[in-house]
């Protein structure tokens, strides 16, 4: 299990509930060489997840559902993202 603890700047793509992620200071990884996650709703509770590494490569993480325990989440086949 990876995680970020700390403070992130949140950025709402669109209308419909897309965001991206990425550290407070702009600079920093959220872990290992990622700089940016977004989340891109493509249909309602559903989303394509990508992170951008240090290098400029936008990887794809694979679809993923809105938790319907937590509404701040989305969950996919191997990994979960949260912004509060």
């Amino acid at each position: 299990k990876v995680e970020f603890k700390g403070k992130c700047r949140f950025f709402s793509a669109d209308t419909i509930g897309s965001f991206a992620l990425n550290a407070a200071d702009g600079k920093s990884r959220l872990y290992g060489e990622i700089l940016d996650v977004s989340v891109f709703v493509v249909a309602p509770g559903e989303a394509e997840v990508r992170g951008l590494t240090v290098h400029g490569i936008n990887s794809r993480w694979g679809p993923a559902k809105r938790s319907t325990q937590d509404a701040a989440c989305w969950m996919g086949a191997d990994f979960r993202i949260c912004a509060r």
